[in-house]
């Protein structure tokens, strides 16, 4: 007789039911984006990594710049995969790096004005989507989705962001 394999835990089916979701959740996100923006999305984001796509998020969070020694704290990468990351950035025309006056070796980071603009749009996009999507839940449903997220996120951008 071959062993059978172990019955999941509750808490185990629950992190597969979540896994499957995912595929379903990025389609109807999709669904929501009109043909034209999604075209005009790709094209603006076709070469940008998920590294960089967080790191544009981050930036546009911020609303100022930041330093590299945030930006790489932020994203929990060395500082010397952060000046990397951002130099393909500044390659891409998406962020410009800022010297300080008083002391050169300080550099900041902050968003393209062009850059910043696309952002927008995207983010514009992307809200509109969050609420079609979210339109079934009542408010409260929508606040302890929001909670829930939230402390799953908080250790990786809690300091960046206060």
């Amino acid at each position: 007789m071959a062993d059978e394999p172990a019955a999941l835990s509750a808490r185990e089916v629950l992190l597969h039911r979540l896994t499957c979701m995912q595929p379903a959740l990025r389609h109807r996100f999709r669904a929501t984006i009109p043909a034209d923006a999604q075209a005009a999305m790709r094209e603006t984001m076709e070469e940008v990594t998920a590294s960089q796509l967080e790191a544009l998020m981050l930036l546009h969070q911020a609303g100022s710049a930041v330093s590299m020694h945030q930006l790489a704290e932020a994203q929990a990468i060395t500082p010397s995969s952060a000046t990397q990351l951002v130099d393909r950035l500044v390659r891409m025309g998406l962020v410009e790096r800022l010297r300080e006056d008083e002391d050169r070796r300080l550099v900041r980071v902050q968003l393209s004005e062009a850059a910043r603009q696309r952002f927008e749009e995207m983010m514009r996009l992307h809200l509109r989507s969050l609420a079609v999507i979210t339109e079934q839940l009542s408010d409260g449903d929508l606040q302890t989705l929001v909670d829930l997220l939230a402390r799953l996120a908080q250790p990786a951008s809690a300091e960046f962001l206060a």
